[in-house]
């Protein structure tokens, strides 16, 4: 039953909320979890740009959120930049491995691409991020990665979103022994309010933190470009190609080398008074353009 109607009528009455009016008197950042959001208002908070903000929020749903989103994963992105009044993308969407071909998955696998390995592009959020960085941030790799290291090395309280995903894909976490031992920890689905710790991903993250640290004495973009190299030229790097050959993989170190994400204009159209700005046809952007 509804509380009494303090307000006099005909004012409309509906279930009151118990959650304050958010307002940025200086600054303000939106997330899909609470964590992310937190991370990127830190680094506000620190003195860091939007830039900086928003790829520290990045990186943490890839830990806080990694059921939708893999930090090794794709990162598209549109910035735009207030003082020169300009937009660009990036499109952190990784090309396919140079073994991979038409005939391949004609030949091999009926015209499909199978689960599994054979589904791997090359690994391009990384790029994505530093390269968002290198280009508009003011801050280091360590410095907008922080948290998200700490999220995934010390864990964070599992929530029943992420939990009823899990639940729902158990059987296929369940066929690769590497997600079971992350998604499955004791072979059951962990339960809401339950620490959940990603270790593995916070051991590569704080590698690509402590190569950028060494480097850190030619200044900032050498410290991002080491922790770039830590990622694609590195021990990371390696462990994964080592992966994929072990298990039939296509993923080789050249292709982990020679990749790097491109920066471009958007695309648009005009839709009544409203200029709709997509990312190019290498995703799902031109189809929003053509529904306007």
């Amino acid at each position: 039953m509804l509380p009494p109607n303090p307000y006099p009528t005909p004012m409309p009455y509906t279930m009151p909320s118990y959650r304050p009016t958010l307002v940025g008197t200086r600054h303000v950042i939106v997330a899909g979890h609470y964590l992310a959001a937190h991370a990127g208002f830190t680094v506000l908070e620190a003195g860091g740009n939007a830039i900086d903000a928003g790829v520290a929020a990045g990186i943490a749903l890839g830990v806080v959120q990694s059921y939708y989103v893999s930090f090794a994963g794709v990162a598209p992105m549109i910035i735009y930049i207030a003082d020169r009044d300009e937009l660009v993308t990036i499109d952190g969407l990784g090309t396919w491995p140079r073994a991979a071909s038409l005939e391949l998955f004609e030949r091999d696998h009926g015209g499909t691409i199978p689960e599994g390995l054979l589904r791997t592009v090359v690994p391009a959020a990384p790029d994505a991020w530093i390269t968002a960085l290198e280009r508009y941030g003011t801050m280091t790799f360590g410095d907008v990665a922080g948290p998200a290291t700490r999220f995934a090395a010390d864990g964070f309280a599992m929530y029943a979103v992420m939990a009823e995903r899990i639940a729902a894909l158990k059987a296929d976490h369940a066929r690769w022994p590497s997600n079971a031992a992350i998604y499955l920890p004791g072979g059951r689905v962990p339960e809401p309010g339950e620490l959940f710790v990603q270790a593995d991903l916070g051991g590569t993250l704080q590698y690509m933190i402590d190569e950028e640290r060494a480097a850190s004495g030619g200044g900032r973009q050498a410290g991002l470009a080491a922790a770039r190299d830590a990622f694609y030229r590195g021990d990371i790097g390696r462990t994964i190609c080592d992966y994929h050959k072990a298990h039939g993989g296509l993923l080789s170190m050249a292709d982990m080398t020679d990749y790097r994400v491109t920066a471009e204009p958007p695309i648009s159209v005009r839709f009544n008074d409203l200029d709709v700005y997509t990312c190019g046809p290498w995703c799902q952007g031109p189809v929003l353009l053509q529904a306007q």
